[in-house]
Formats: structure tokens, C-alpha cells, sequence
């Protein structure tokens, strides 16, 4: 007996495969669009970026405007080559943490920060800017007054200071919360340490 075939299975089957080809690919094309999108806004605020800036000499050889990528992981603290993977769109993970460090290095504002950690698939994170410090403990500080006082976090941004502080360090009353870090000041404002009569013995 010669097997048979079931025409109407086999001419269903044809018809779907190509449709569910197209489902798939439709379903991962949001993936590589973002994807795309990171490559581009990382590359875009990286060449924004120039070396006087966070305190690298410029060199005679650079051929790219901005700063190189490994100057970024350097400053970021991070791989180089998983940083030049994050850059390129590839499909890793990354960390809240990591991805902080990577956007004060590019200095983003709070907007571009929130597109950044949307665009590498992290919606929902807690942002620097939800440290607050309460009114008591601003209370505090201001009866510190004439003494310097201030309150940092965990990543040395400085959340809470009194009249004399600012004094002392004006940029903390106008510096972007980005920039308002003691450690990134340290390295990248050659001015910030005036205030020291000896740098070199005052500072750890």
C-alpha cells in the first residue's frame, strides 16, 4: 500500500511557515532597533566628550573627536571590550551599577541617563537622584555653620551642605547632580582642591 499525503495539512503548513518566519523576525526586530539606537547614543555622547574635558591630554595622533572608547572604560572603570560590545549593540547584560558609572563618565543629564538605561533594556532603576537627605538632618548641618559640613552617599555625591561649604566649594551650588561628586571633582577640576593649603599632604 502507498502511503498517503494529506493535502490540505501539507498546503497549510506551507502557507504558515512563511507568516511564522515573518512573527519571529518581527518579534527580535524591536531588540536590534534598540540595539542600534544604544550604538548610536553611546558613540554620539562619547565624541561630545573632549579629552580637557576630564583632564586626558589631547595627543597629536587622535582621529576621533571626543574621547576614545577605551578612555571611556578607563574613566568608567570598567572593560574596554565590554564597553566597546556595549557601544556596538551587542546583545550583553548590563548591571544598574555599571551602567551609572558609564553615564557620569559621558556626563548625561537626568533625561539622557533614563534613555540610556531604557535603551539597554533596564526600565525601572533606582536613580541618584532619589537620595534625599530630611530637614532634620539639613537642620543639622546648617548649625555646624561656621564649620564646613556636608552629606555624601555611598558613591560620594554630595546630597546636603551649609552656607560655609559652598563657600568653599561654590561649584557644589551650580554643578549639574551628575557632576556634584567629590571623586569625579577630584580628578577632573583642577581648581576644586583650591581650598587646601597643601593638596599633596591635606588630601588622602
Amino acid at each position: 500500500m502507498r502511503p498517503t499525503v494529506n493535502a490540505s495539512s501539507t498546503a497549510s503548513s506551507t502557507a504558515t511557515t512563511p507568516a511564522g518566519s515573518k512573527a519571529a523576525a518581527g518579534a527580535r526586530a524591536p531588540h536590534t532597533v534598540r540595539r542600534g539606537e544604544l550604538s548610536a547614543f553611546l558613540r554620539s555622547r562619547r565624541e561630545r566628550i573632549t579629552p580637557e574635558d576630564v583632564g586626558l591630554p589631547t595627543g597629536s595622533r587622535r582621529r576621533t573627536p571626543g574621547l576614545r572608547r577605551e578612555e571611556v572604560a578607563q574613566l568608567a572603570g570598567v572593560g574596554v571590550t565590554w564597553y566597546t560590545w556595549l557601544e556596538q549593540g551587542r546583545p550583553i547584560r548590563a548591571s544598574a551599577q555599571v551602567l551609572d558609572a558609564v553615564a557620569r563618565t559621558l556626563r548625561l543629564d537626568v533625561a539622557e541617563r533614563e534613555h540610556l538605561y531604557r535603551l539597554a533594556g533596564i526600565p525601572s532603576v533606582t536613580h541618584p537622584e532619589g537620595d534625599h537627605v530630611s530637614p532634620q538632618v539639613q537642620v543639622i548641618l546648617d548649625h555646624l555653620d561656621p564649620l564646613p559640613a556636608a552629606v555624601y552617599n555611598a558613591r560620594w555625591d554630595v546630597l546636603a551642605w551649609n552656607r560655609t561649604y559652598s563657600m568653599i566649594f561654590p561649584g557644589v551650588s551650580t554643578d549639574r547632580f551628575t557632576e556634584r561628586n567629590v571623586m569625579w571633582s577630584v580628578f577632573t577640576k583642577p581648581d576644586c582642591c583650591c581650598p587646601f593649603v597643601d593638596p599633596a599632604s591635606e588630601m588622602p
